[in-house]
């Protein structure tokens, strides 16, 4: 082919491709948008998660339980007595029960070997050692009733006219004639009844003067005073045997400072043991991290305490 042919048919194709690109745009429109194609996105290692399984709850069938439950299941079982709540019922209770015997039982081992606690230590229990104890309460009760009554005595304000007086007027003798004590009888009227009960000194109070200064205002009044009449306690107003009296004056006494405090106690046939006299502070912290450090503290304290039926050994 002839090398001009060539070259005119090669510039009339592109002119016929040129023509034809204006004509697709007035098709389409000027505002003519085309989405790009659309591109799958990568496909993801997926984690495939495991459901955890939840564990079904438990629940312990403790003292706690019971002391929640126990009503619940009374009522149950007395609204509907069916076989069932009865045997609900019945048998949480025997569970109840046992754990309240094993619960006695360990409290029984620990106090026969837990001394400090035992309320023996207060006042024996067995036979042989509540008679031994007795004595040697007596005995030591007679001591110190021995050292008071040498420091002070029992003064009784009366009237001639008082029934009261006259009935009381035996114990006040007894008093006298065993104990020993010291027994002063005023006469607050004047008139004396020295005759009628002559085993206790009578005395006149003069113009009313001690009836004043002690603030009588009933009879009979029955005061324990020092022999010296500066200190006292009035024990009782009204009739009184003459133990109650014994027993409030050493309690007046031990206010008093008459007698000491070991004295006071020796005298006692139930021994006073308290660890709560004084303030007992634990740090929190050592008490969270061992719980026992309270009782420890506790025994110590009553280790030191008087017990009813030992000596003390001489160092």
């Amino acid at each position: 082919m002839n090398k001009g042919i060539f070259l005119i048919l090669t510039l009339a194709i592109s002119l016929g491709l040129v023509a034809k690109e204006p004509k697709q745009e007035k098709e389409l429109g000027w505002h003519f948008y085309q989405d790009p194609p659309e591109v799958e996105p990568p496909v993801k290692d997926e984690k495939i998660a495991i459901a955890s399984i939840k564990q079904p709850e438990k629940i312990e069938i403790n003292t706690q339980w019971l002391k929640e439950n126990l009503p619940k299941l009374l009522n149950k079982a007395m609204d509907d007595p069916s076989e069932e709540n009865l045997a609900n019922y019945y048998y949480a209770q025997r569970l109840a029960i046992d754990k309240a015997t094993d619960f006695g039982n360990s409290t029984k081992e620990f106090f026969m070997f837990e001394e400090a606690l035992s309320e023996d230590n207060r006042r024996p229990t067995q036979a042989s050692a509540l008679f031994a104890h007795k004595l040697n309460t007596q005995d030591a009760r007679s001591k110190t009733l021995k050292s008071l009554f040498s420091k002070a005595g029992l003064w009784m304000f009366y009237r001639s006219d008082c029934g009261y007086c006259h009935q009381q007027f035996p114990a006040m003798e007894a008093l006298a004639r065993v104990a020993g004590v010291d027994v002063l009888a005023i006469s607050i009227d004047g008139v004396l009844l020295d005759k009628q009960f002559p085993n206790v000194k009578h005395v006149v109070d003069p113009g009313g003067e001690l009836s004043r200064k002690f603030n009588i205002s009933i009879t009979p009044t029955t005061m324990l005073v020092s022999n010296d009449g500066s200190t006292f306690q009035p024990l009782k107003f009204g009739m009184a045997s003459g133990s109650v009296l014994l027993d409030r004056a050493l309690y007046a006494a031990k206010r008093l400072n008459l007698i000491s405090e070991d004295e006071f106690v020796d005298s006692q046939e139930v021994k006073q043991k308290s660890v709560a006299e004084q303030k007992i502070e634990i740090d929190k912290s050592e008490l969270e991290k061992n719980p026992s450090i309270l009782s420890d503290l506790i025994r110590a304290k009553l280790h030191g305490t008087r017990l009813s039926t030992t000596g003390k050994v001489s160092k």
